[in-house]
């Protein structure tokens, strides 16, 4: 097997050895285009000597504040200066302090009796704010509360619950009576069960739109008035001799005729137009004949209409 020389293994081209070259270089470039890069764009590095000073004061303020205690508060609630009985409803605030309470708490504690807070049993010292729950319990067999502000705020809520049965008697309704649909003012529905002022004011402006009621079961016909109030009211209804407000069919204008709730716009139309091609009404039959107009409907609004020729 014939050999290649050595030498032959590195002779190269004219074209190999401008590649080789141009290889040689992309690797140079893309080894020093880092240097490049910075080079032609310098970044600014920031001053980290301020920011490490800022880190030192910090750790020596969180190694004082460690070696200090928090509050005095929490410090009196471990150990009180002096223990002795006391009414918190008069204990002046240097007294408070004595006991080991703050002098923000127990400036807090004087602004709560200034605004009229009382303690009635020692278990109230738990709601007073910034007050430690150790030196609270520590507190609390030594309070005593003097009986006559006990005996005055029994009493007040004594007055206070007599004032409001007085108020529950005083608004109670009366036991109902029964009213006449027809002449009832207000005040008279009001006093039946579920009736308020609201449905009162409503079943009376119903009753004058309609012109009076000439059957009970009307009233249960009042806008929002719901069945089962109907049924609670209507053994205490009652109709009266008390004649009807009616319309004359042949005199009255379209808006006062579409005014009557059984008659409304649309047939109020329908009339006036019947009226116009055959002269008026004859009678009272006639409104059978206009389309609107079924059984039900007439049987509703002949109560309430009459014929003048």
């Amino acid at each position: 097997m014939h050999k290649t020389p050595l030498k032959e293994l590195f002779r190269f081209s004219r074209k190999e050895q401008a590649g080789i070259i141009l290889l040689l270089l992309l690797v140079w470039l893309t080894h020093r285009a880092p240097d490049l890069w910075f080079y032609l764009y310098p970044v600014t590095l920031p001053d980290t000597t301020g920011c490490a000073a800022a880190l030192r004061s910090l750790d020596a303020a969180a190694a004082e504040a460690q070696r200090a205690p928090a509050d005095d508060s929490v410090a009196a609630a471990v150990v009180p200066r002096a223990l002795f009985y006391f009414d918190p409803n008069t204990l002046p605030a240097e007294d408070w302090q004595r006991l080991g309470v703050s002098p923000r708490t127990a400036a807090t504690i004087d602004r709560y009796r200034q605004k009229g807070g009382r303690f009635r049993t020692a278990a109230d010292l738990a709601r007073i704010y910034g007050l430690a729950p150790t030196l609270c319990r520590q507190l609390q067999p030594y309070v005593r509360i003097t009986r006559a502000v006990a005996c005055r705020d029994s009493t007040r809520q004594a007055e206070r619950r007599d004032t409001a049965y007085h108020y529950r008697e005083y608004h109670r309704k009366p036991p109902p009576r029964a009213i006449d649909v027809n002449a009832a003012d207000t005040a008279e529905w009001q006093s039946l069960p579920g009736i308020g002022p609201g449905f009162a004011r409503r079943i009376v402006a119903f009753r004058e739109k309609l012109g009076g009621f000439y059957d009970i079961s009307q009233v249960g016909e009042c806008y929002g008035l719901p069945d089962s109030t109907f049924k609670k009211i209507q053994p205490f209804l009652q109709i009266g001799n008390r004649s009807l407000k009616k319309i004359d069919l042949n005199l009255t204008d379209e808006k006062s005729l579409a005014a009557h709730p059984y008659i409304r716009y649309k047939l109020a139309r329908l009339i006036v137009q019947y009226r116009s091609a055959h002269g008026g009404f004859r009678r009272v039959e006639e409104l059978r004949q206009l389309p609107l107009v079924d059984d039900v409907i007439y049987r509703k609004i002949e109560h309430y209409i009459v014929i003048t020729f």
